[in-house]
């Protein structure tokens, strides 16, 4: 997940070493810096932000470690008189939005009406170069009320169309505002979120590492997916080193990215002639990866909650299967050509993945791969193998492969397909046996590829500025259908939940590529081959936000 650091108090820690501190904040993940710039000559800022010079500075050691700046906070003590500055900023370092915190001596309504007409000015300067004017909230201005509202939101809603927001989620709650209803109710105007997390005690908040307070820190990550803005850590409440501070919250944004406590799943099929898409059911919770059953196309299997589950599209019924002791399946699983069995993917813990076999009509499991993590995607149509991504190496040391291997359906001893290029996952076998489509990032995005069966003539068959997913072959082997994210939102090895994203198809050459559908969804929404027997419906899954 692409997220950003907002870079407030760094100086005395960024100076002491600057390709260290730049090169460990891209090594934990961050992709953006927010720098605060100063128009002002205070001694006291001079630890808080970086003067014009030190911006030009520090630009191209930004470039050399893959750190981009989307956003600048600014201090000015006359921002009408900097607007064309800032514009100026903006062209030369394609700067898409200026942070302004909102400052005034009296919380009164006369006193922010005044900044409107400024405010107003300053958005039309920044919109001719091609930014956006943000507004910050402090917690003076998330406390004082005007007309009902905060006097953050008040001035937000004058300024509709103008300028837009940065809330600062912490400062949100400490003014008394539930930050996740403020952000729904506020989503055409949110364009960036700021993190910052306190715990209550009486009147008395308390600020504390983002994702250990109050805050439901979830519900403000999904929303932030949700509407596709950037998320900006702080870390102002950091104990002892600004960077030992930034890597536990990259940790938790990490986690935070994957979950799903506040999603719902509806279960479609489209029409791939003409796009029709019908919804099937809705269920509370997360549902994942539909297969449909080809020996009665009354049927599609899914897991949810772990197990696997048999739908019967006539009645809308759902029953879980037996699996025994696979009760973590994730949604690799594959059905057999013939139909009489399922493998899956089961972990005991953690990232122990292994893939076992146990008949479709439930019953006990049997291991096929010794090695993990083993995730599995295809089984070759005449039933002789499996086909799978595995993580091979010191996993612990960072030293490891992520390569597409294969096995036997009676285990023993596995062989790679791929070998060292990129993160290699997704095989799956034509329905001719002769191929395996499979994914890979050995050209930078994740792209679709496809090989034979012994792993040799790799061939790219995706070629978008995008990153593309789990490629599926239609029953008659003529069309595929993919997953694709925009480049902007994840890493290529990444594929989220809860996301905008596209569903496209092609024919089975790469050729004729183009989208189908625009819809919410990720993980879980098309992993494994979900194709009707008559090669002309698929199902997949779409995802809803459940919020306040």
């Amino acid at each position: 997940m692409r997220f950003g650091v907002n870079l407030f108090g760094s100086n005395v820690e960024f100076t002491k070493d600057k390709e260290g501190f730049l090169k460990k904040i891209a090594e934990l993940g961050y992709r953006y810096v927010e720098p605060c710039i100063s128009f002002i000559d205070v001694p006291r800022l001079k630890e808080h932000a970086w003067s014009l010079e030190e911006l030009s500075e520090n630009f191209a050691l930004l470039k050399k470690y893959g750190l981009k700046i989307y956003s600048a906070h600014i201090f000015s003590a006359d921002i009408k008189k900097d607007a064309g500055a800032l514009a100026s900023l903006a062209r030369e370092y394609d700067i898409k939005q200026f942070i302004c915190p909102l400052m005034v001596n009296e919380q009164t309504k006369e006193a922010y009406e005044s900044l409107i007409p400024v405010l107003s000015s300053i958005a039309d300067t920044l919109k001719e170069a091609g930014a956006e004017l943000l507004l910050h909230n402090s917690e003076n201005e998330s406390k004082a009320r005007i007309d009902g509202i905060s006097a953050y939101e008040y001035i937000l809603h004058k300024l509709k169309g103008k300028a837009y927001a940065q809330p600062d989620v912490g400062w949100l709650y400490a003014g008394g505002t539930d930050p996740e209803t403020f952000l729904w109710r506020n989503e055409d105007q949110i364009r960036s979120l700021h993190y910052k997390d306190f715990i209550k005690s009486g009147d008395t908040f308390t600020e504390v590492a983002i994702g250990t307070g109050d805050i439901d820190m979830m519900a403000c990550f999904q929303f932030a997916r949700y509407v596709e803005v950037i998320q900006i850590s702080d870390q102002d409440s950091a104990a002892t080193t600004m960077l030992a501070d930034l890597e536990s919250t990259a940790s938790r944004f990490r986690m935070l990215s994957q979950g799903r406590d506040n999603s719902k799943s509806t279960l479609c099929i489209m029409d791939a002639d003409t796009g029709k898409v019908t919804e099937l059911k809705t269920f509370d919770g997360v549902i994942e990866a539909p297969n449909w059953y080809q020996q009665d196309d009354n049927y599609l299997y899914y897991n949810a909650n772990g197990l696997i589950y048999r739908y019967e599209i006539s009645s809308g019924t759902a029953t879980a299967l037996e699996s025994g002791k696979c009760t973590n399946c994730n949604n690799d699983h594959v059905i057999s050509a013939d139909g009489k069995e399922i493998a899956v993917s089961h972990s005991d813990s953690g990232w122990q993945s292994q893939v076992y076999i146990f008949p479709i009509e439930g019953g006990k499991p049997r291991l096929i791969t010794e090695n993990f993590p083993s995730f599995l995607h295809g089984w070759s149509p005449d039933g002789k193998e499996l086909a799978y991504c595995a993580f091979r190496g010191d996993m612990s040391k960072g030293s490891f492969s992520v390569d597409i291997y294969a096995i036997s359906r009676d285990g023993g001893k596995e062989w790679p397909l791929t070998k060292d290029a990129g993160f290699n996952d997704g095989p799956e076998y034509s329905p001719d046996g002769k191929k395996i489509l499979f994914i890979s990032t050995r050209t930078g995005l994740m792209q679709n590829w496809v090989m034979d069966r012994d792993g040799s003539n790799q061939t790219q068959l995706t070629f978008s500025e995008r990153n593309n997913w789990f490629g599926h072959y239609s029953p008659d082997g003529k069309r595929i259908v993919y997953l694709s994210y925009s480049k902007e939102g994840l890493d290529p090895n990444e594929h989220l939940p809860n996301m905008k994203v596209q569903l496209r198809m092609m024919d089975a050459d790469g050729k004729n590529d183009r989208v189908i559908l625009e819809f919410f969804g990720g993980q879980g929404s098309i992993n494994v081959n979900s194709w009707a027997p008559d090669c002309k419906r698929f199902a997949f899954v779409k995802y809803e936000l459940i919020h306040k």
